[in-house]
Formats: structure tokens, sequence, C-alpha cells
């Protein structure tokens, strides 16, 4: 941990036959296993830059205390064009106040705030999927974020 409380967070992801998959982010230690996430996630569900988390076991998602006002939007591609993910990035900046708070090749993770609207966060997002045909995922608005089949929305931005 850093002399500012930052520290590195395991956020679990899955499990697998050799152990839990975990995903390391930034994060504000606030004591008690409790932590302030300082970007959203690549992999990890339900979870987003802001939110204050309480990790107690290593192979169970974290539990969310406080929803910290932003939507974590995923990108998966094998491989994306420095251009467009420049240009994602600007128009995330400048459209929403966002966040690319990481990538990997042609994956990415955003923080766009809730009060950004979704219908201007869909035209955003929208607008590239129509550019490079990478499909975007909202990665913590499902009640329900281990079953694919269940669209059951939390509704916290509301």
């Amino acid at each position: 941990m850093d002399e500012d409380g930052t520290t590195l967070v395991a956020l679990f992801v899955a499990m697998r036959e050799d152990g839990p998959v975990c995903e390391e982010i930034p994060a504000n230690s606030l004591g008690e296993d409790r932590y302030e996430l300082l970007s959203s996630p690549g992999l990890a569900l339900n979870l987003a830059r802001g939110d204050i988390v309480e990790i107690k076991n290593a192979t169970a998602p974290a539990t969310v205390v406080q929803r910290g006002g932003n939507f974590c939007i995923q990108v998966y591609a094998d491989e994306l064009a420095a251009g467009h993910v420049d240009e994602l990035e600007k128009n995330v900046g400048e459209k929403l106040h966002g966040t690319l708070d990481g990538s990997y090749r042609g994956s990415l993770a955003l923080s766009v705030p809730a009060s950004a609207g979704m219908a201007t966060i869909c035209q955003v997002f929208d607008a590239f999927t129509a550019k490079t045909g990478v499909q975007w995922y909202f990665a913590n608005v499902y009640k329900n974020f281990d079953d694919v089949d269940d669209e059951t929305l939390l509704d916290w931005w509301q």
C-alpha cells in the first residue's frame, strides 16, 4: 500500500480448476476490508470506478457497499486500431465526461458517469460499434450478473 492509502485489490472474476481468476485494479483502502475503486475493471462484473466495495473472500465477487455513480463499460476484441481507441477515448471524455481506465490489445474498460444519460451513452458507443463492428457492454447494470439470460436491471442510476 502506498502512503496515501492507494493499493491494488484483487477482484474475483471466475473460478477455474486451478483456483480463482482475479483482476487487480487500484483502490483506496478504507479499512476493514473496504475499498474505493479508482478505475473500472476490464473483466470483473457489477463494479465501476468510485464504488465502495467490501472484499472478504478471494473466491467470491466483491460486495458493493455503495455505488460511485459510474457505469462500467467493457469492450472485448482481439485487436483494435489505435485510432479507434483514441477516438473513443476522446468522445467518451468530451461528450460523456468519462474515462478510459484500462486497455489491453482490443479489450477496454471505461467509466462513464450515470449523469451522462443512457441515451447519450448509447449514442457514443453505438457509433463506435458502427465504425469498428465491436460490441460494447454495460458491466454493472444487471441484478444477476452471473446469469447471461437474466436481464433484470439494478436501476441504481435512477
